[in-house]
């Protein structure tokens, strides 16, 4: 069953989500020494990742998180469409260490940065299926999370751990975790930041990738009047 936490404010939506990383970090470096944390892109991220460089510094052990990444569109690390760069900015480098940064390669070939990022990612847990600690979730107003598109080959490719899209969206081919994997992490923690988007995900349009994110899914809304 997926937790709807309502927030009545954008500072109180920020507050709860760096409250919600703080929890589950600490909870994870108490319990096995690290802190598997994947970032997702976009306008509410960089907000959260300015809170937490600036207000969480010292309440997280840094140097225990490693980093992934939900995304990416195929652009050098340099441009500003990328998520790596959006967290590196915001955050990552305001912070005096960290475990590992796991970046997926969007400079290279599509299929060459997904294969990459696969191996880093089983080389890293050393199993599989992998399961990362936490992920932090957007979704759009179509439904889609991740690069993940209604009606898309990657839609309908839901086991497959790393995938490059067939086409372009929104001008950019791009590299996306797939479905399962998503699902499968211990936690995931879904942004919602306006009643729009609240009412797409209440909505459970099974054509949207958003309808097939379950298990131990924390939503945070922001009350939008």
């Amino acid at each position: 069953m997926n937790k709807i936490i309502t927030t009545n404010s954008n500072q109180e939506f920020v507050k709860t989500i760096c409250e919600t990383i703080k929890e589950e970090a600490n909870k994870n470096i108490e319990k096995k020494g690290e802190f598997t944390f994947v970032l997702s892109g976009g306008r509410t991220p960089k907000v959260i990742f300015e809170e937490l460089a600036t207000n969480y510094k010292t309440a997280i052990e840094w140097n225990k998180v490693h980093f992934f990444w939900l995304d990416e569109r195929c652009v050098e690390p340099t441009h500003e469409d990328s998520n790596y760069k959006l967290a590196f900015d915001h955050l990552i480098s305001k912070l005096d260490d960290v475990g590992s940064i796991h970046r997926i390669k969007g400079e290279l070939a599509p299929t060459v940065a997904a294969n990459i990022y696969r191996d880093d990612i089983f080389n890293f847990f050393g199993y599989s299926p992998p399961k990362f600690d936490f992920i932090l979730l957007g979704m759009g107003e179509d439904g889609h999370i991740a690069s993940i598109f209604p009606l898309s080959r990657e839609f309908k490719e839901k086991n497959n751990i790393v995938m490059s899209t067939n086409k372009k969206y929104n001008g950019y081919y791009r590299i996306t975790l797939g479905l399962n994997i998503i699902n499968k992490s211990f936690n995931k923690l879904l942004m919602i930041n306006s009643t729009k988007k609240y009412k797409i995900y209440k909505k459970k349009d099974i054509d949207m990738p958003i309808s097939f994110i379950k298990q131990n899914t924390k939503v945070v809304v922001v009350y939008v009047k």
